[in-house]
């Protein structure tokens, strides 16, 4: 075999491609990116491992060398592209522009508060100063009778029946066929607002403990109700809710971060309003 045929064959195996195409990105395509408005492109090794790292991230495995020809050729076209566009000055007054530069500069700002760890501490004084939000969700002991659709008639007929409840008639003498359980035992108040909807579980907060009250309305129509139990929640504990407060947590630290960085840097800036 001639050393032309040998070099021929090494050519065409894949393993030796990519060798190629790595070395061509690391000896040819090096240095920081220019500026915008410079003749040269320069594709850095760290811009073709940033180009590489990318396509893993999306595919799961490493690009042929095929495919980081492909990778830097777009890049290279993005640039030619991007540096043109600002020569015509296109990015002038351009809102999604504007937007997405804005987006950025926010995201720089809210980097390090949302990669921080808040404290034990910081954590149980949210909650302490708003307990009712990290509050278990109750649990509804409750009795109802529905009445049917709500109309002038059933309204009527709700004034009827409360009364006869109230002195010890029969509910079932009143109650109307309904895929509606008649009693709700240790209910979380989410199940209840599924079959009732959230009024009708935001009116039985309303209500007096042992006796007959209505009627309420519901998704479904009227109802007379008696609160058979109702226990304060427990006080919220950080162990269980510490997702959720250190979601709390995080959003107002990344917020302040923001409007903290936003008036350092208007600081350096002499804003003039013209109005019209």
């Amino acid at each position: 075999m001639t050393l032309r045929s040998r070099a021929a064959t090494l050519l065409r195996e894949p393993l030796v491609h990519f060798m190629l195409a790595g070395a061509l990105v690391f000896a040819v395509l090096s240095g920081r990116p220019p500026d915008p408005g410079e003749r040269r492109i320069v594709v850095s090794e760290a811009v073709a491992n940033r180009l590489v790292e990318r396509w893993m991230q999306s595919f799961r495995r490493a690009p042929t060398a095929d495919e980081i020809d492909g990778l830097i050729r777009d890049y290279v076209m993005d640039q030619v592209y991007y540096r043109e566009a600002l020569r015509l000055g296109l990015d002038q007054d351009d809102e999604v522009i504007i937007r997405r530069l804005r987006n950025k500069m926010v995201a720089l700002a809210a980097s390090e508060a949302e990669a921080a760890t808040p404290t034990d501490a910081q954590l149980q004084a949210l909650i302490d100063a708003d307990p009712a939000r990290y509050a278990a969700e109750p649990l509804l002991d409750f009795t109802q009778v529905y009445l049917g659709s709500d109309t002038p008639a059933s309204r009527a007929a709700a004034a009827q029946a409360l009364g006869a409840l109230q002195g010890g008639g029969a509910a079932d003498a009143y109650r109307q066929p309904a895929p509606i359980p008649a009693t709700f035992s240790r209910t979380p108040a989410s199940d209840v607002s599924a079959v009732l909807g959230d009024d009708f579980v935001a009116a039985l907060g309303k209500l007096p403990v042992g006796q007959w009250s209505g009627p309420v309305a519901s998704g479904a129509g009227l109802h007379l109700v008696r609160i058979d139990r109702r226990d304060p929640p427990p006080a919220p504990r950080l162990a269980d809710v510490r997702q959720k407060v250190e979601n709390d947590w995080r959003s107002a630290a990344t917020q302040k971060a923001v409007g903290e960085a936003y008036v350092k840097l208007l600081e350096g800036y002499d804003v003039v309003i013209e109005r019209p």
